[in-house]
């Protein structure tokens, strides 16, 4: 069997379950997992320069060196790799200098903010972790054998930055169509549920403001949002200014099983993504392709590559981006009228199965490995 390394800095994160997923699905390749940060124990093999601490000595001069040879004593494990893969752009960086120093092949997928967000905004964060993007840009241009677009917007994106458009290799990651299934029976409360982080580009600002204009139509209706973020005191402030707070629920940060269980029972999913001030837009939010999975109608908007994953009047609807009022209109609609919720909800999950089923993709996912080792 060959031999996959997957770079990421810390593994495992919730908010990044569909790394996982992927690595699981592998067929043709084994995947051993490069961390500059383990945070618990994994089935996969792994190597990290340190466990449960994010501030050890090796992972800070891992973030400001780049240097290949903190990783020396695990090049018995990993020498054998055919290749690595790394997720995000600013890891591909250190996923290069490994590579180099294993003579052998890496990709990069990019998945968002990665390349949108603006090289401006990237110099005000301070976060050495970009910087190291900005520097060596031009050198993971030259010497990656691929990239990944999760979608063809962020296809688009690499191509405007320079990337050269013969490795762009445009690929969905899809969803576990297995797990995410249709609820064989309803939930008694009617909720429509957001996944999102609260953070400017998700929009749930705009969602709120929807919300509070059809939520008197509907008071057994109730808007049920999981995720934190820097704006969460902001949002359950204007929550309840705008006199809703009694059919909003905020959850916080759920874990996998309890996100999949709200969502087979939702009666809508929303998410109002938008291009935040910075210039962060998503790539393609996993969370729509899993609701629609769950064969849940999907409001949301033209962002990104949302239009890729959601038929709109299909299996759901898109409004321009903070449009509230346009966003009541539909969340109203499929309110009143459960039918034809139902019925989008249906073609959804037929259009995941058939485009987005993740075993379907992980194969696909697998040839270009080989393409690129070949």
């Amino acid at each position: 069997m060959k031999q996959i390394g997957i770079y990421v800095r810390t593994f495992p994160l919730i908010s990044e379950a569909f790394i996982t997923e992927q690595a699981q699905n592998l067929q043709q390749y084994k995947p051993t997992f490069i961390a500059s940060t383990l945070v618990k124990e994994t089935p996969f093999n792994s190597v990290a320069l340190s466990q449960h601490d994010f501030w050890k000595i090796k992972q800070l001069t891992h973030i400001l060196t780049c240097l290949p040879n903190l990783f020396s004593k695990y090049f018995k494990i990993i020498g054998n790799l055919d290749l690595i893969h790394a997720h995000f752009g600013p890891n591909g960086v250190y996923a290069m200098n490994i590579a180099d120093k294993l003579n052998i092949p890496f990709l990069v997928t990019f998945h968002g903010y990665d390349i949108t967000i603006s090289r401006k905004a990237i110099w005000k964060s301070g976060r050495f972790l970009y910087y190291q993007l900005i520097f060596n840009e031009a050198k993971l241009q030259r010497k990656a054998a691929g990239f990944i677009a999760v979608s063809k917007f962020i296809r688009q994106k690499l191509i405007e930055r320079g990337y050269p458009e013969d490795k762009i290799i445009q690929h969905y990651i899809g969803v576990d169509t297995t797990k995410f299934t249709p609820a064989t029976t309803k939930a008694g409360d009617r909720y429509i549920l957001c996944v999102g982080r609260h953070t400017d580009k998700k929009g749930i600002d705009t969602l709120l403001r929807a919300f509070a204009k059809i939520a008197a139509k509907h008071p057994d209706v109730t808007l049920v949002q999981v995720g934190t973020g820097p704006l969460t005191k902001q949002l359950q402030t204007l929550t309840a200014k705008l006199g809703i707070e009694k059919q909003v629920n905020f959850l916080g940060s759920q874990p996998h099983e309890r996100v999949l269980e709200l969502m087979r029972t939702a009666e809508i999913f929303a998410l109002s993504s938008q291009t935040a001030k910075d210039g962060d837009c998503e790539g393609l939010p996993i969370v729509i392709l899993e609701a629609s999975a769950c064969s849940v109608p999907v409001v949301s908007t033209f962002h990104s590559g949302i239009p890729e994953a959601v038929l709109d009047g299909k299996t759901g609807y898109l409004v321009a981006e903070k449009d509230d009022i346009a966003l009541a209109e539909r969340l109203n609609k499929l309110l009143s009228d459960r039918a034809l919720g139902e019925k989008m909800g249906r073609r959804g999950r037929e259009f995941i199965c058939e485009s987005f089923d993740l075993r379907k993709q992980t194969l696909k996912l697998e040839a270009i490995y080989d393409s690129l080792i070949g």
